[in-house]
């Protein structure tokens, strides 16, 4: 593993802490509590669970923001 590699992981892993799973997900929206999936602001971090769509689906243009702010 490279030190670029390294240091994007570190950086994922501390934005997931900070904003929660919506805040990577295709379908999210952000509210006045933090992310939430769009369209339902009650629904947080519940989309693997309960049956609804949409489900949690990961969105490439997190990482490609944080890989541009190296």
């Amino acid at each position: 593993m490279t030190v670029d590699e390294l240091r994007l992981r570190k950086r994922y892993a501390l934005y997931l802490k900070k904003n929660g799973r919506c805040s990577v997900c295709q379908f999210r929206a952000q509210g006045g509590d933090g992310f939430h999936c769009r369209g339902w602001p009650d629904r947080v971090a519940t989309c693997d669970t309960d049956g609804k769509l949409p489900a949690f689906r990961f969105d490439d243009q997190v990482l490609k923001g944080m890989r541009d702010a190296q």
